[in-house]
């Protein structure tokens, strides 16, 4: 169920996920996620394998539609409000609540040369940067959680024990059911290659991993799920206690979910409900707020006159469902015809049709791999009296070419609406090697934009193809990405002017192959070069992209002003750190928005930071809050967010340590509002885009590094055991890091996290377990910190050390020393422990 039920016949299809972005209204992904829940457990199922929380970093992959975007941010919130109304519980109903499923931890969806499947090449930086956010924000509150199919630091992720274990369970603390994606513990033979049977790839996969279930627990001429696991309790190569632990997270998943209880019926009220007429509305208005007005010249949107309009309609997507709605949709590669799956719909050909100010004609023009097509409305005539006069007189015979054709009937047209786009394809058989649509499909564009009708070009696909040189010779250009069967109308719904456009785009739209530009948050040392300086290529700017994210036009103008903050300061002290206050530790910010057009609108605020500088290379921008808003003409509303360096999604990684987010004390941002704003070109960004200069305040005394360990030892529950008290933390900490002892470093923090890990993996966590944190790091406790609780084992290692002391010291004493030289002493040993230890 990516987009609403799309397995269960009748039931009405959502937009695919980069479209509910593509509005950026939560709640529209809440609603979409509701809808596709109910019809789901109408056909008695109560597990969703939805939402992907990916990041579309990668234009040529081939499940980018899939996703919520590039942002973090607008994948976290659209991941979690999607969440929430899958597993809304609605009583009555059987099954009364369904679990939704999380994918795909972790990386998947930037393969290092765009082919899904391929390896997720990700600096464990970036990862902690951009790619957890959203895990972070949703698995408090997921019930499940998919692997996925590709291999994280050369390690497949079905049995990657640094992703599966430390990772998802203990620094996101992950509690639920773990499923793998499809087929992939025997992809650990046939695809990755690092085992040789089925067998040994089960039993890899639960030594190494956290799967609870397999997607396919058996295959025909394959060792079962069930069989792998006997044989691994069998030769003892697999645990009882490994296996219980599954077993009891899908036990809780069941009894969560009610299904120790809940018994099926066909008389469930939700049966009736698949395919309403309501909910068919309500999928329309998500379309219609997801699709971008990306272009407009000189205003001919939209197409409202006095007069009746010759409007000519062509393109391979103009008079089909399936590629409106791509992949996912009734089958896995998406159908094959319209006819054998679609029960509703309307394409953009259907929906101009039943314009009644519009005088409509239909040319194929080309096909959809750019080759040339033949008119086929099932009898109808696609052209009225002109195509009727040149089929009497021949001039429509088989040796026109369709391109040129489309050109002949389009020439009297006031308008022609060129409907351009991808095939259907998800997963592997969508690969591409090139971001160009088909040559055909490029020519018909450009041969009809020489016709003197105004030409607008409508884009169907789940990924940016580039549309560069059509853009160029156009008048106006729609992005629909793939909004669902009713596309058709949505488009024609706001190309009459019916709705004003609210979608913006949910990612950076490239300009050429090489991805220049994206996403928008890239390193500010990303840059391209230009021939516009002294010398070819010496000029080094921002590369050029075809469209920013966030971008969208409105038949509405919204004006901005009233910028404030609540401080010049953001205000962090850590727990135990002196000087502890509430002042300015929370950043408000507002702006007045206003309609100042004539008609009303729907307006996406955003927030955005720009770092000064960081000792990490800082991004360009970062969005940092939206809100989207509808304002009638002439009315205002201040919009107001909030910061805090409490929020680990505010913070970066840091320069020393690559998976531990830092508060870089003194460093200054900027706050700027707007899509298209730019606070670091203040020629660009007019005074009310941007604030002032904000300063980090975390003291002159934080350490980064203390923060985090003392952080350990509270979470762990192994600082209460030894009366560590945070104060008492900060001080040994700082008293450590001010000698430039070693004691307390990055490599310490990761011991303790690996000890910690080890306890909560463990249920441990009492005092008699804590020595583990003193005995597998370095004991930083002085004399003066008690321990009242008396290990058996510390009491005979005291006693066994007290005797050797006590003899070193008869030795020392008789003079068994005195020709050894001079060393010094070394009171902690450096140890590096693998922080997923296991």
């Amino acid at each position: 169920s990516v987009h609403g039920s799309n397995y269960v016949h009748g039931a009405i299809i959502t937009p695919q996920p980069i479209n509910l972005a593509a509005t950026f209204n939560v709640s529209m992904a809440h609603r979409a996620g509701q809808l596709a829940s109910r019809d789901t457990r109408a056909a008695g199922i109560n597990w969703l394998f939805s939402p992907i929380l990916g990041l579309a970093l990668e234009p040529k992959w081939s499940r980018v539609y899939e996703t919520f975007g590039e942002d973090p941010k607008v994948v976290s919130e659209m991941g979690h409000h999607m969440i929430a109304g899958i597993q809304d519980v609605q009583e009555g109903s059987v099954p009364s609540r369904a679990a939704a499923c999380a994918k795909h931890f972790v990386g998947y969806s930037k393969p290092i040369d765009g082919h899904d499947r391929s390896p997720s090449w990700i600096p464990t930086r970036h990862l902690y940067q951009y790619f957890i956010p959203p895990w972070r924000r949703v698995l408090k509150d997921v019930l499940t959680v998919m692997e996925s199919y590709t291999e994280y630091d050369g390690v497949p992720n079905v049995a990657n024990r640094y992703s599966l274990n430390y990772l998802l369970r203990y620094r996101l603390g992950f509690t639920g059911m773990l499923v793998t994606d499809y087929s992939e513990i025997l992809n650990l033979r046939s695809w990755h290659h690092v085992v040789n049977t089925d067998e040994e790839a089960t039993i890899h996969s639960l030594q190494e991993g956290s799967v609870d279930m397999s997607m396919i627990p058996l295959e025909p001429g394959t060792t079962g799920f069930r069989a792998a696991i006997e044989a691994g309790i069998k030769s003892n190569a697999l645990t009882m206690e490994r296996l219980d632990e599954s077993v009891r997270r899908i036990l809780t998943l069941k009894e969560t979910l009610g299904m120790m209880d809940e018994t099926l019926a066909m008389d469930d009220e939700n049966i009736d409900r698949v395919g309403s007429v309501q909910d068919r509305e309500e999928a329309l208005e998500m379309a219609r707020q997801s699709i971008i007005l990306a272009e407009n010249k000189e205003d001919i949107l939209p197409m409202n006159s006095q007069s009746k309009l010759k409007v000519h309609v062509t393109g391979p997507t103009a008079n089909s469902l399936k590629y409106q709605s791509g992949g996912w949709t009734w089958q896995w590669q998406g159908p094959q015809t319209d006819e054998d799956w679609f029960t509703y719909g309307t394409t953009v050909l259907n929906a101009a049709k039943n314009q009644s100010s519009w005088d409509v004609s239909y040319s194929c023009g080309i096909d959809i791999l750019g080759a040339e097509c033949t008119d086929d409305l099932d009898g109808e005539d696609s052209g009225g009296i002109i195509s009727k006069f040149e089929n009497w007189i021949g001039s429509r015979g088989d040796e026109t070419p369709s391109i040129l054709q489309s050109a002949s009937m389009a020439s009297d047209a006031d308008y022609v609406i060129i409907c351009v786009g991808e095939e259907n394809y998800a997963e592997k058989p969508g690969d591409i090697r090139s971001l160009d649509l088909p040559q055909g499909q490029i020519e018909l564009v450009k041969t009809l934009s020489e016709t003197n009708a105004k030409t607008v070009l409508v884009y169907f696909g789940g990924r940016p193809r580039l549309l560069r040189e059509m853009v160029d010779v156009v008048d106006a250009v729609l992005v629909g990405f793939l909004p669902g069967p009713d596309a058709g109308q949505a488009i024609v719904d706001i190309l009459s002017g019916k709705i004003n456009p609210s979608g913006r785009m949910p990612l950076t739209y490239p300009t050429f192959q090489d991805g220049g530009g994206i996403p928008y948050y890239h390193s500010l040392s990303d840059q391209c070069t230009s021939g516009n300086g002294l010398l070819p290529h010496w000029r080094y700017e921002p590369c050029e992209v075809q469209w920013h994210f966030g971008h969208g036009h409105s038949y509405t103008q919204f004006e901005y002003s009233d910028l404030k903050l609540s401080s010049d300061k953001l205000i962090y002290r850590a727990d135990g750190q002196s000087g502890k206050s509430s002042d300015a530790e929370t950043l408000d910010v507002s702006v007045r928005v206003k309609n100042v057009g004539n008609r009303d609108g729907a307006e996406t605020v955003m927030f955005f930071t720009f770092d000064e500088s960081r000792y990490t290379t800082p991004e360009v921008k970062r969005l940092r809050s939206f809100e989207k808003i509808h304002l009638e003409p002439g009315e205002e509303k201040i919009v107001s967010t909030s910061f805090s360096l409490y929020d680990p999604d505010f913070l970066s990684v840091g320069p020393h340590d690559d998976s531990h987010y830092v508060i870089q004390n003194g460093l200054r941002f900027v706050v700027g509002v707007g899509d298209e704003v730019n606070c670091r070109d203040l020629d660009q960004s007019s005074p009310v885009d941007c604030s002032e200069y904000v300063t980090i305040d975390a003291g002159d005394d934080y350490s980064s590094v203390c923060d985090a360990a003392c952080r350990v030892w509270s979470e762990s529950g192994c600082a209460e055991a030894y009366e560590l008290s945070p104060s008492l933390c900060w001080e040994m900490c700082k008293s450590a890091d001010q000698g430039n002892s070693v004691e307390w470093d990055w490599n310490y923090v990761h011991c303790i996290e690996s000890v910690a890990y080890r306890l909560s993996k463990d249920g441990l966590k009492s005092i008699d377990e804590c020595w583990k944190m003193q005995t597998a790091c370095r004991n930083v406790f002085q004399s003066e910190v008690p321990v009242y609780s008396l290990d058996p084992a510390a009491v005979v290692l005291a006693t066994i050390s007290g005797l050797l002391c006590s003899l070193l010291v008869y030795v020392a004493i008789r003079g068994g020393f005195q020709n050894m030289r001079r060393r010094p002493s070394i009171q902690f040993t450096s140890l590096n422990f693998d922080t997923s230890i296991d």
